[in-house]
């Protein structure tokens, strides 16, 4: 775990009280600092960042500026990081030997950053996993130790505006594919910029519903290569119908402003579904359609034509830098701000999904009609490969899709290209 150092019985014993007060309640009693950023008699301070959006980290620094009350011997860095550069910005630190003693990591990051030693284990310390959901702890594990501390977990659903679905005639929102194309074309108006669907074609991340709804896959736990199978195809063809043939959502290709014009547009009206997840929930609710927070509805991916379903299972954990000299201070500050209290206060603040299944046991968890929504697609969403290449895989998979939605490429060429890719950064 961490290196021990030799130290004089007069500063074993000052060390005592605060180590066990370290240990909070996983009961673990962690070895011994490895010489930590703390002056003679001042605090420690523990470097954190995060890549929480500015409505986050609001609520994230309430709670730091409580921690630090409790703890007065323990000083807390906070330094939000831009979510697109964090991945880069860890790795290249961590390898020159400066990472933050805590970052909060993206899923997908946490086995690849593990793979090259850059994480500490956290077996020693994280004594409550019970306590977890098993999707999100599943992507802590890998190589049969566990790097991360589930943080917040998400996956992509159907959202559609109650309002205009009824309108239509639809009191129910679709549960198949076929009914959802159903209730598109009823809602697409494209000479008057109205659709009953938006859909970004610049990002393969947002094709996987689809994917699994028709019966295709990513790469499985025997690193076997499904994204070129013929449900993958199926699920990329049906796609480019909905938006060629059915006109269902717009034939547009902007892909630096295309998750704003999809919020948009489901704000104002112009869409009536989109697929987004519980992140964005918080940004929804600004919009004119949702003044009345009963008109956001929230549903599972509809099924394919097999009853097939799935969504992306997504989501953040807190890890600590391998080379981090307060390590012991460094949990002591995740366990606090990822107590169920504490996970309830950002899911019912910013409409997150939590981790721990004692925060859904809350009272004000419980009675959030949105938090409430999300939980029969979490209980249908699919976990993606948890494997040091899995961060990687949509570097090759977003052009081909891009490829395909610009008419250069079939379903299968395109997905045929993005298996070649997987199978050479698989070889790695």
């Amino acid at each position: 775990m961490n290196m021990k150092k030799t130290f004089n019985v007069v500063a074993t014993m000052a060390l005592f009280g605060s180590i066990l007060a370290g240990c909070g309640s996983n009961g673990a009693a962690p070895a011994a600092e490895q010489g930590g950023e703390q002056a003679a008699g001042g605090p420690v301070k523990v470097t954190f960042w995060s890549t929480m959006n500015p409505e986050e980290t609001v609520t994230m620094k309430e709670i730091i500026g409580e921690f630090e009350k409790a703890n007065p011997d323990i000083k807390v860095q906070l330094e939000t990081i831009p979510f697109e550069g964090a991945q880069n910005k860890f790795r290249t630190a961590a390898q020159a030997g400066n990472g933050p003693d805590i970052l909060r990591s993206e899923i997908a990051w946490t086995p690849e950053f593990a793979a090259l030693g850059l994480l500490e284990p956290l077996d020693n310390y994280f004594k409550d996993q019970d306590d977890f959901l098993d999707a999100p702890l599943r992507y802590s594990k890998w190589n049969d130790k566990t790097w991360s501390v589930p943080q917040v977990t998400d996956a992509l659903a159907l959202l559609y505006n109650k309002k205009l679905l009824a309108d239509a005639g639809f009191n129910e929102p679709p549960k198949t594919m076929e009914e959802f194309r159903t209730v598109a074309k009823a809602l697409s108006k494209p000479a008057e910029d109205k659709w009953g669907f938006y859909y970004r074609v610049t990002d393969a991340y947002w094709f996987q519903p689809f994917m699994w709804a028709f019966g295709g896959g990513l790469i499985d736990d025997n690193k076997e290569i499904l994204i070129n199978t013929p449900g993958s195809v199926k699920g990329l063809e049906f796609l480019k119908e909905l938006r060629d043939v059915d006109k269902v959502f717009p034939n547009e290709f902007d892909a630096t402003n295309e998750y704003s014009n999809q919020m948009k547009a489901f704000q104002t009206g112009r869409a009536a579904m989109v697929l987004n997840g519980p992140w964005a929930t918080a940004d929804i609710l600004k919009g004119e359609q949702f003044k009345d927070q009963n008109n956001f509805g929230i549903a599972p991916i509809p099924a394919g034509p097999e009853g097939k379903t799935g969504s992306p299972v997504g989501g953040h954990g807190y890890v600590i830098y391998a080379g981090s000299k307060v390590k012991d201070a460094s949990y002591k500050v995740i366990e606090f701000i990822n107590a169920k209290e504490n996970q309830a206060k950002f899911a019912v603040r910013n409409g997150l999904l939590p981790t721990r299944k004692s925060a859904y046991e809350l009272d004000d968890v419980k009675s959030n009609r949105i938090i409430s929504d999300y939980k029969p697609v979490i209980e249908n969403a699919t976990n993606r490969p948890v494997i040091p290449e899995g961060g990687q895989i949509y570097t090759a998979f977003t052009p081909e899709f891009q490829a395909f939605f610009k008419g250069e490429k079939s379903a299968q060429q395109a997905l045929d290209s993005v298996a070649q890719a997987w199978a050479q950064l698989l070889k790695k």
